[in-house]
């Protein structure tokens, strides 16, 4: 009886870590995109993010981090690969000001591997996406190279999620990787188009 009741403990020990670091988590699933960076992420956390004054992907200012541990999506918990590597993006409308809207305008993050259950989550959440990009079919030594990504257009938010192919130490490495984004929100590099549109342009297979 001892043994059965140690055993217990101990599991009971797990749960409830596992319980309290998923709940110190911030929830990405829960952001309204109507935040403030600045009050969004405390102060003695911001050094922890390194900014593009251009996103490639959206055209727009970005904040990114490596530090995925503190961040979730429903009950998916991001942790760092041992191989490769996972990115949380903050998108702003444009460069922070002390004291100015520094609203949020859209999120992005990345996993490693092909993550389906996140992929179940958007389709229940949102419904079925339409495919931008099918799953590249034609390996270059024995390795894919290319995505296959998807979009649910809402309202106020487009939501794209993607598995991109590439080799990493001749072995195929498969990333999921997903984009939230206001659809008002402007490319700067190109004022008459929306970063919607810009990433829908970048991940349609020509």
């Amino acid at each position: 009886m001892k043994i059965k009741s140690k055993y217990y403990i101990y599991i009971l020990i797990i749960i409830l870590f596992n319980s309290c670091n998923s709940q110190s988590r911030m929830d990405l699933a829960e952001l309204t995109l109507s935040e403030d960076f600045l009050t969004l992420i405390p102060k003695n956390e911001r050094s922890l993010f390194y900014p593009d004054k251009i996103n490639p992907d959206t055209g727009t200012p970005a904040f990114n981090t490596n530090e995925v541990q503190k961040y979730k999506y429903k009950n998916i918990l991001f942790d760092q690969p041992e191989v490769g590597t996972s990115q949380v993006t903050f998108y702003t409308y444009k460069a922070l000001e002390k004291g100015g809207n520094n609203q949020i305008a859209g999120i992005h993050f990345n996993i490693e591997g092909k993550n389906d259950e996140l992929f179940t989550i958007l389709k229940k959440q949102y419904g079925n996406p339409k495919e931008l990009s099918p799953t590249p079919t034609t390996p270059k030594e024995g390795v894919l190279y290319g995505y296959n990504s998807f979009i649910w257009k809402e309202n106020k938010i487009s939501i794209f999620l993607g598995f991109n192919y590439s080799g990493l130490n001749d072995k195929q490495r498969i990333q999921t990787t997903v984009h939230i984004l206001k659809n008002d929100v402007i490319d700067l590099t190109s004022p008459k188009r929306t970063s919607v549109e810009r990433l829908t342009q970048t991940l349609t297979k020509k």
